[in-house]
């Protein structure tokens, strides 16, 4: 596993972090700003970029390579996700200020670019502007994957008869009453 250096060639990852919804409305002023504070890793074929239950560093978008997120506790393990060159994770665990609940792991080679903690600390201290619109857009992202979440659990009570209403109450009495 690699610890994270600054990025030092901008010009690869360019138009690919463009196209990320967190960077949705980035003007190239504010590319500007966001570029210097990026952080390159590479991670070997088997190596944990993170584990499920450590504090989060960085939101991660994958440069190059596959990772699997793996959701497990000591009687099943599930593979949450496959992502490709391209695809951001950890920005849930970044944003809510909790540890991961997955682990992230490289099913090859890969090469990571991230945006620390620390980063986003500094732009909320130095821009806000650009600060909030990253929050807005990794909000937006989140209540995406909420709808998905909903949608899922629909699916298991619509195909689950009786048992799956017994679910679906369950989740609503963890959820509180209200919706």
């Amino acid at each position: 596993m690699s610890a994270f250096e600054p990025l030092k060639v901008f010009s690869p990852v360019i138009a690919m972090i463009a196209e990320i919804s967190i960077f949705g409305g980035v003007t190239d002023a504010q590319w500007e700003t966001v570029l210097p504070k990026l952080d390159r890793g590479t991670f070997k074929k088997g190596d944990a970029i993170f584990r499920k239950d450590e504090e989060p560093t960085h939101i991660y978008i994958l440069q190059s390579g596959k990772v699997e997120l793996v959701l497990a506790d000591e009687a099943v393990t599930i593979e949450k996700k496959r992502l490709g060159p391209g695809e951001c994770f950890g920005q849930v665990s970044l944003m809510a200020m909790h540890r991961h609940t997955v682990t992230a792991i490289a099913e090859e080679d890969c090469v990571i670019v991230g945006l620390s903690r620390h980063a986003l600390i500094e732009l909320q201290k130095k821009d806000i502007a650009l600060f909030a619109l990253l929050m807005m857009n990794v909000a937006r992202e989140l209540a995406r994957r909420l709808m998905l979440t909903d949608n899922l659990l629909l699916h298991y009570v619509h195909t689950h008869g009786e048992e799956g209403k017994e679910t679906g109450n369950l989740a609503s009495g963890l959820w509180g009453r209200e919706n």
